[in-house]
């Protein structure tokens, strides 16, 4: 029968277009999937990790999952290929946005030819390929040196006419082809060559099983293709009537078949029979869709259309049922994948879902979670009883059966604790004994946070701390714990912690605020000593004070510090556990030395070794509580349920995480323009800001980094949960970006540089060097010539000043010399008026002796000698106004007034000398009275003189004879 002739379809073909059925469903058979098993499981889970539409942004439907080399997930989605790094999801689509419904990751060797084409891969010795296929179309995504999928179509040039119509669901790989799938031709590749295989009917996923490539044929049974050619499987005619989903490899050589709604098979050398389980029924009814094998246990995962995943141990025990009410986000399973890390993949009608299949911690949290929040639990008789705001709840230790609550218990139950096999427990109302039959009160304290065992002698007594303060409890007749009284002294206050000392002194915390020591008599009925811790005097605060016992020391917890107390119960400061500088932290103490970091939103175990592990669970604020319920297992207490740690399968964690890895390098002005992921990359000369992503392939974990970019800074950056970083305004050089995460502690290098700008080349800054070099040697120079220049202004303007100042000195010299000159012609001149006056005054004289002796000469007559009369006569008249007087006074006449007689010669060529004689006398300002003796005439005559020399020189009559001579 033709695939595409069929008249009647199955309800599952909604998932699968074109496969018809082989008989139809009851429709009383399905309404009976959807109400079977109504009530809830209480069952421990892995912890399981939900990514709606809403995180990976493309359709709900997914149809395949696999995982790459490089450990990122690839999932057939409806809307393209979904890739997840760790850190983010991208889609890729189809050439005509076809619906992705198979994916496959292959390594082969890099650079392996395709079809006579040699792919650009990058510098690998390896190459990862993502097959897909979907409606008419199927080929590879390949990562090019930028860290992007490129795809290559391999149907697009193959010219198969079948290939118009079919649709690609399932890609398989063997040792030696990849096989395309639909639901009526296969066509098997080698690398090269495409071929066509058609068989004679329609068949679901084809599957290598045992070193058998066994095809479901439909109505048929399965078949084993060799070459090109199906061959039936003896012994499983059987199967034609129904629908084969998968086909796995069983143990002693024998394969497990699964069917839509028969059930299991094994077939072995022809022989086949039903694998009779537990939950075969329930398995018949959910439609098995998808199985796979788990390699760390070899359980059985059963995807159903119905009823979510069921996986199964390979003894046939259902070891977890993952369903939408204890965490999947739906029930119809699509696709099934195993990943590096043993974790479970699972793709769904709505959304993907990862289980953590190899995590130690396994958790109670549904989404009708009947418990609350949870803040006890015990172990007694067999059966697992929890505490909860909702009351106490009890069920088969390590089962799958629903939790029944404990009649009489409802409200806040704060304490359960099983001493000397009783279970007893500190409820909100009273407190209590749980029995087999049944619930026995033994006292009315109500609030009982905690029970101590305290020995007394050869009795051991129980004190409590409840919500009014400490009592105390004994065994009766029957050895039954029963209330004997209330510890005197002790004020009326909430005790919420109690802890005994190496003294046997008793610390309490108040559950708000306060801690306290207190010692009690040998019977504990009431208090000898009591004291109370103040703040700051004894403590930070008193507030929120926590007290633990580990390794038989007594810690305080007090402001986010911890402190211990010594012999003398004194508190010191812990040298065991320093104040976090990043997260306050609680102290919880565990089995032989282990203990836990308690913070807001993480757990982290340490082990008596010193090692680590981190756990993602958010305790119950300010009742974190973590019990030893079993030497094997932890209790955590959640405000959904609780969890369950495993610790002495903790080693079986796989922990094989890979570095972090660098995924996209891209311009940040233009993000579209990516540059090569591999170390050593080249960035162009005008990329100066980049965008570099990163991300660590571990899912299901919160992962943290920290970076750094040395050659711009050594300094780390804070821890961040983004996963990329910007940098701006780099400049060309050699840089490392180093990324370290918080799971592993590895550390990925990616070397890159930027190229220069022609202006940062080599040659351009030896250019640039010479260039400066020239401008200083033009600058020195020039400022050498400046320089000089202004050495020699300053030299010309000190020279200035110097001649300035000579010439000042000389002026000053000169006026000296004028001034001695003007006081030597004073002198002169005096010299001259008295050399005139004594020529008057000796005139005079001599004119007088004349005159007398002619007046003697008169008188006596000849009683004179005539010739000495005339002797002496002779002898005054010459030395009246003799030449001889008159030269030196010519002479010191010239000596004062120099050129005076040249001048007035020139002036008036005709003077006479006896007129130059009266000029001199003039230019002395000598009065006419004065004149007229040292000239020897009379004073008309000097008058006349005076006239005749004013016409001479054509001088008027107003004009001042005597100051034009003093001017000439």
């Amino acid at each position: 029968m033709n695939f595409h002739q069929a008249k009647k379809r199955n309800p599952w073909t909604s998932y699968f277009p074109g496969l018809h059925q082989v008989k139809p469903y009851c429709p009383l058979t399905l309404l009976l999937f959807f109400a079977f098993f109504s009530q809830i499981q209480a069952q421990e889970t892995p912890p399981l990790t939900n990514y709606p539409l809403s995180v990976y942004k493309a359709h709900k439907q997914n149809w395949a999952i696999d995982q790459s080399a490089g450990n990122f997930i690839y999932a057939a989605n409806s809307d393209g290929l979904l890739e997840f790094d760790g850190a983010s999801w991208k889609t890729y689509t189809l050439p005509n946005h076809q619906i992705v419904r198979a994916v496959l990751c292959d390594q082969l060797p890099a650079g392996k030819i395709l079809q006579g084409k040699t792919m650009a891969v990058p510098k690998k010795k390896t190459e990862s390929r993502i097959y897909v296929g979907g409606y008419g179309e199927f080929g590879f995504w390949q990562e090019d040196d930028n860290g992007q999928l490129i795809y290559n179509s391999l149907s697009k040039n193959a010219g198969f006419e079948s290939l118009k119509t079919e649709e690609i669901w399932h890609i398989l790989k063997t040792p030696k082809y990849i096989y395309f799938q639909s639901f009526a031709f296969i066509y098997r590749y080698d690398g090269k060559n495409l071929i066509e295989i058609k068989a004679s009917g329609n068949f679901m996923f084809m599957q290598f099983v045992n070193n058998r490539l066994l095809v479901p044929i439909i109505g048929k049974g399965l078949y084993e293709l060799k070459g090109e050619k199906f061959y039936a499987l003896q012994g499983t005619e059987d199967l034609s009537s129904t629908i084969v989903s998968s086909i796995l490899p069983f143990r002693e050589n024998q394969i497990l078949i699964t069917t839509t709604k028969h059930g299991l098979f094994i077939w072995k050398d022809g022989q086949l029979r039903p694998w009779k389980i537990p939950i075969s029924a329930e398995l018949r009814k959910n439609i098995i869709n998808r199985a796979i094998i788990l390699s760390q246990d070899n359980s059985f995962v059963f995807g159903t259309i119905q009823k979510g995943v069921y996986v199964v141990l390979p003894d046939g025990t259902l070891k977890y049922h993952l369903n939408k009410e204890n965490g999947l986000q739906n029930n119809t399973v699509l696709a099934l994948a195993e990943d590096s890390q043993k974790q479970l993949w699972i793709g769904m009608d709505q959304g993907i879902d990862l289980v953590k299949m190899s995590s130690s911690v396994i958790s109670y949290q549904t989404n009708d979670n009947p418990l609350g929040s949870t803040y006890a639990a015990a172990i007694w008789q067999g059966n697992l009883y929890v505490g909860s705001n909702n009351g106490v709840f009890v069920k088969k230790w390590m089962s799958a059966e629903p939790f029944r609550a404990v009649p009489g218990l409802g409200g806040q139950t704060w304490y359960l604790k099983v001493i000397d096999d009783q279970l007893l427990c500190g409820h909100n109302d009273a407190t209590f004994r749980i029995e087999s039959d049944g619930v026995k009160k033994i006292s009315e304290v109500t609030g009982g946070w905690t029970f101590l065992p305290v020995k007394n002698g050869k009795d051991t007594l129980l004190l409590q701390g409840a919500y009014n303060g400490l009592h105390v409890y004994k065994k009766d007749k029957q050895k039954l714990w029963t209330y004997s009284y209330r510890v005197k002294s002790v004020p009326t206050i909430p005790i919420k912690q109690i802890v005994q000392g190496k003294d046997g002194a008793f610390w309490l915390a108040h559950p708000y605020k306060g801690l306290f020591l207190a010692k009690l008599t040998s019977n504990l009925d009431s208090v000898t000593y009591w004291k109370e811790f103040e703040s700051p005097k004894d403590i930070p605060s008193e507030f929120s004070v926590e007290i633990t016992k580990w390794k038989n020391s007594i810690y305080i917890r007090s402001s986010d510090q911890f402190f211990v107390s010594n012999d003398k119960n004194v508190l010191q400061a812990s040298t065991d556990f320093d104040k976090d500088a990043d997260e306050a932290y609680k102290l919880r103490s565990g089995i032989n030395n282990e203990w836990f970091k308690v913070f807001t939103n993480r757990v982290l175990f340490n082990t008596a070794n010193q090692q680590q592990k981190l756990f993602d669970l958010a305790l119950v604020s300010n009742n974190e509580t973590i019990i030893p319920l079993t030497d094997d297992y932890y209790f955590f207490g959640l405000d959904n349920g609780y969890a369950l740690y495993n610790r002495l399968s903790a080693g079986a964690h796989i922990s094989n995480l890979t570095k972090p890895v660098v995924r996209k390098i891209a311009n940040l002005r233009n993000l579209t323009e990516t540059f090569g992921i591999a170390s050593g990359t080249n960035l162009p000369a005008d990329i100066r800001s980049i965008r570099i992503m990163f991300a660590l392939p571990a899912y299901g974990q919160n992962v943290q980094f920290k970076y750094r970019l040395k050659g711009l800074s050594d300094q780390w950056s804070e821890w961040t949960d983004q996963n990329f970083v910007d940098y701006t305004n780099l400049e060309s050089s050699n840089y490392t970006f180093e990324i370290w995460n918080s799971l592993n502690g590895e550390i990925t290098n990616y070397n890159f540089s930027i190229a220069p700008y022609w202006r940062e080349t080599f040659f351009a800054k030896l250019l640039l060097a010479i260039l400066i070099a020239c401008i200083l040697t033009v600058l020195i120079i020039y400022q050498e010539r400046r320089l000089v220049r202004h050495r020699r202004k300053l030299l010309d303007e000190q020279e200035e000043k110097l001649r300035q100042e000579r010439l000042s000195s000389e002026r000053k010299i000169m006026e000296m010399q004028n001034e001695k000159l003007q006081s030597e012609i004073k002198n002169k001149s005096q010299q001259i008026s008295n050399v005139a006056i004594n020529v008057v005054r000796k005139n005079e004289i001599l004119e007088e002796i004349r005159d007398e002796l002619k007046q003697v000469k008169l008188e006596m007559g000849l009683q004179l000698p005539n010739i000495h009369y005339q002797k002496l006569l002779n002898s005054i008249e010459r030395n009246v106004a003799g030449k001889e007087d008159w030269q030196l006074f010519e002479e010191n006449f010239n000596e004062v007034h120099e050129q005076f007689f040249r001048k007035l010669r020139i002036i008036c060529p005709s003077i006479s000398p006896s007129e130059l004689r009266l000029a001199a006398c003039l230019r002395m300002n000598l009065s006419t009275k004065e004149m007229a003796p040292a000239l020897g005439i009379s004073i008309r005559g000097v008058e006349i003189k005076r006239y005749r020399l004013r016409k001479k020189l054509g001088l008027g009559l107003d004009a001042n004879l005597v100051q034009y001579m003093m001017d000439i």
